[in-house]
């Protein structure tokens, strides 16, 4: 997914085609034409630390975009990303023709034969338009700061609001369907060695006592507005201006699909409020910053104007418990299936990980009436379901 990192092109070191990876130079120059421009007055500099595709800067004359190569393992259709990026760009570009999108939306470039994308050989390519003078961060540092980010998110998704749901592709199906992960979760465990049982026993059992909450969130799925989410709702998925440190552009739209937005909302709350990483094991520690959770919310629901229904605004208080239950289960699931999915750094990683999530989930559980007051603080103006 495409990540702009501590873009200042003097900090940056410029690559000539010839020292790319081999593995790419061949693709390069070939995609490089494609998009209408000859290899040799191209400049290329790797972009970015993102571990999905392989993002590159290009420079010609005064002219810079990007170049990104899909990761087709993980983006199974890798032209339904283009695609489905296509349509949520030209909508946000002419909302902001219009004055009525403040932030910069991000565009893809056309080949010479009109196309989003480049296949070659089953690769594909995509050339995006480049936003300068911009960076990103990965931690809140302030309440002020909380505020710019959750009205920038809630500006992109209240932009969308006239946009077509059901015209996008669901990338990933049942990202964030929770019966799905339960299911992934109740199959994991069948098969899960008599070890791993053993010492994950007592977040499992928990897990299964959590019926009622299910059923909540069950319930409302079936009257929730469908909306288009962005499903990675975290801080450094935001471009901020260098000339005067605010939002400028929402990035990272792979996994831009028909959601609800409690999810965007609570996976928001639940990557800037604990005290805690989400990978750390003194849980016992753990606590919210109710301050930044405040900030996040009342600005989140002042970006929507009128166009936040009753019944989405509750649904937020149910959002902020769900993700990190659903990530919890996620990490759980993956543990017991022998850690195929994420990442870890010693055997009982995702056990951690998943125990913290718990953690966080029940916190919030614990202070629900606190959680209401703050998000309810404020009524909906649009009082239609």
């Amino acid at each position: 997914m495409l990540k702009y990192r501590h873009m200042l092109p003097s900090t940056l070191r410029v690559f000539t085609l010839s020292m790319i990876p081999a593995q790419e130079k061949e693709a390069l120059s070939v995609v490089l034409e494609e998009f209408g421009y000859s290899p040799k007055n191209c400049s290329v500099m790797p972009l970015g630390n993102g571990l999905i595709n392989s993002t590159y800067l290009v420079k010609v004359n005064n002219e810079s975009f990007v170049l990104q190569h899909l990761n087709k393992h993980v983006f199974k259709s890798p032209e339904q990303v283009t695609n489905n990026a296509d349509y949520i760009s030209q909508h946000l570009k002419a909302k902001h023709d219009k004055n009525q999108y403040a932030l910069q939306p991000i565009w893809q470039h056309q080949t010479k034969s009109m196309q989003n994308h480049v296949n070659i050989n089953g690769e594909y390519w995509r050339s995006l338009h480049c936003i300068e003078n911009c960076y990103t961060i990965e931690t809140i540092e302030n309440n002020e700061q909380a505020k710019l980010v959750a009205n920038a998110f809630a500006q992109f998704t209240s932009a969308l609001t006239d946009f077509d749901s059901k015209l996008l592709v669901d990338i990933i199906p049942d990202f964030h369907n929770l019966s799905a992960r339960l299911t992934q979760f109740e199959s994991a465990l069948k098969q899960a060695s008599v070890e791993r049982q053993q010492q994950a026993a007592s977040i499992i059992g928990y897990i299964q006592s959590q019926q009622e909450f299910c059923t909540e969130v069950n319930n409302l799925n079936s009257v929730l507005p469908l909306r288009v989410t962005h499903n990675d709702t975290k801080i450094n998925n935001l471009l901020f201006s260098h000339s005067n440190h605010k939002p400028k552009a929402v990035i990272d739209l792979d996994t831009c699909m028909a959601g609800y937005l409690m999810h965007d909302f609570g996976d928001m709350i639940r990557s800037c409020c604990s005290s805690i990483a989400e990978d750390s094991a003194e849980i016992a520690s753990m606590s919210i910053n109710f301050n930044t959770l405040t900030a996040l919310t009342e600005a989140y629901l002042d970006g929507f104007s009128e166009t936040l229904s009753e019944i989405e605004q509750h649904s937020l208080i149910t959002g902020v418990k769900l993700m990190p239950f659903m990530l919890s289960i996620r990490f759980l699931t993956d543990f017991l299936n022998g850690d195929q999915y994420f990442k870890t750094q010693y055997p009982e990683h995702n056990l951690v990980r998943a125990k913290n999530q718990m953690q966080l989930y029940k916190l919030f559980c614990k202070h629900h009436k606190q959680l209401a007051e703050i998000i309810l603080r404020k009524p909906a103006l649009n009082a239609i379901a």
